[in-house]
């Protein structure tokens, strides 16, 4: 998880948000708040979250289009907080793994389970991860610093099986690279290019040229 800054509303939202966000707070159905909810979907605001995420899951940095077309994400669960699904702040893009395991409508968290979950948009997810390699395992993992970390990396998955496997693969290859890169020009521009927001597993890039690249 790396911060990502959040670019202007798209003009769909400029135009509506204020519209859509009373028409949710007026309904008296549940029909009417599920029709009315479901404005978020737009194929605007979908291209805007795809263009602000690179493609990627704002959670575990996976890149999504290849393979799928993504979830927008609600930071605050709509099914929690209807009056926000149209609110651009509160929209994220997520995979479909990280989105189904979240859960946060059924352990939206509070002061007891640590405080609130960490907003890739909000916060530098830096403040309460460290992205790790583990040289006996080898395997690239998620190590919370903080208590609001632990309840995030749990909530988000952020140590999945399945992601581990792939993450701590694609880690391994870099590191070789990382080891040529004070040498060979297409390593460093490799490197450099895997740290960019837009590489997949950005974090994990970054700890790799911070740690590898001087070895």
């Amino acid at each position: 998880m790396i911060f990502v800054k959040r670019t202007t509303k798209p003009r769909v939202l400029i135009k509506n948000e204020i519209k859509w966000t009373k028409a949710i707070k007026a309904v008296k159905t549940k029909e009417q708040l599920k029709k009315a909810v479901e404005k978020y979907k737009h194929t605007e605001i979908k291209q805007s979250l795809l263009d602000m995420f690179h493609d990627k899951c704002g959670f575990c940095e996976s890149k999504i289009t290849n393979v799928d077309y993504g979830d927008i994400e609600h930071f605050k669960p709509k099914s929690k907080f209807p009056e926000l699904a149209v609110t651009w702040e509160n929209l994220l893009l997520s995979c479909k793994r990280c989105n189904g395991s979240s859960q946060k409508s059924d352990h939206w968290p509070g002061p007891k389970e640590g405080g609130p979950l960490v907003n890739p948009c909000e916060e530098n997810p830096d403040k309460f991860f460290e992205f790790v390699y583990d040289r006996k395992t080898k395997v690239s993992f998620v190590k919370p610093k903080n208590k609001r970390g632990e309840v995030s990396e749990k909530i988000y998955g952020l140590n999945k099986t399945s992601l581990l496997r792939d993450r701590s693969d694609f880690v391994r290859k870099l590191i070789v690279v990382a080891h040529n890169y004070k040498t060979s020009s297409e390593a460093k521009e490799i490197i450099d290019e895997a740290v960019k927001d837009s590489g997949e597993y950005a974090a994990f890039a970054r700890m790799v040229k911070e740690k590898f690249t001087n070895v």
